[in-house]
């Protein structure tokens, strides 16, 4: 399957929800064929070496805007981990990609032993209530989707992400979220 590409210095996984600024003509056609198609884009972290990383997600426009500078504003959600196998760019710069689908991190309980990082991550939201808005379908309970939103906002390189992210499971996530709650 062949998607577009918009490679970003950010990490969002299936569940989440961000906004993003659309200022470039190569991603104002990439909204356009999003919007027309009802595929979504793929949204790729960024290499070191600016290229974008394997492992991506697909995203869906949920929401659109005029922002006050003008610019175009859209509200993207995660819908799905894909495996970028190879892209090429076109002539104006949009990359496409072949892209297979990835299995999603399973869903897993959150139990008493990781409460701690259901609780800190509620607390985080509540503290920055423009964040909260977007998980209106919150799964505070599944510690998949507590992991996932910890991996997006962490304060690490977006390689570390990415490691974490090829994996088929939230493990490597677990174990480095204990590691950051432990020294606390």
């Amino acid at each position: 399957m062949q998607l577009a590409l918009f490679p970003l210095p950010v990490c969002l996984l299936p569940g989440g929800t961000t906004q993003l600024r659309i200022f470039e003509p190569r991603y104002k056609r990439l909204v356009s064929e999003s919007l027309s198609t009802a595929q979504g884009f793929a949204l790729c972290m960024l290499g070191e070496d600016n290229q974008p990383l394997p492992v991506a997600t697909r995203v869906e426009i949920v929401d659109f805007e005029t922002l006050e500078d003008g610019l175009l504003g859209i509200t993207v959600h995660g819908k799905e981990r894909l495996e970028v196998l190879s892209w090429q760019s076109e002539s104006d710069g949009l990359k496409r990609g072949t892209i297979r689908t990835l299995a999603p991190w399973p869903p897993r309980q959150l139990t008493e032993d990781y409460r701690v990082l259901g609780d800190k991550l509620t607390e985080l939201f509540q503290a920055y209530p423009r964040q909260n808005a977007f998980f209106e379908q919150a799964d505070f309970h599944n510690l998949t989707w507590v992991c996932q939103r910890w991996l997006e906002i962490l304060p690490i390189g977006l390689e570390h992400k990415q490691r974490c992210y090829r994996e088929d499971n939230a493990e490597l996530t677990l174990t480095l979220l204990e590691q950051i709650f432990e020294k606390d």
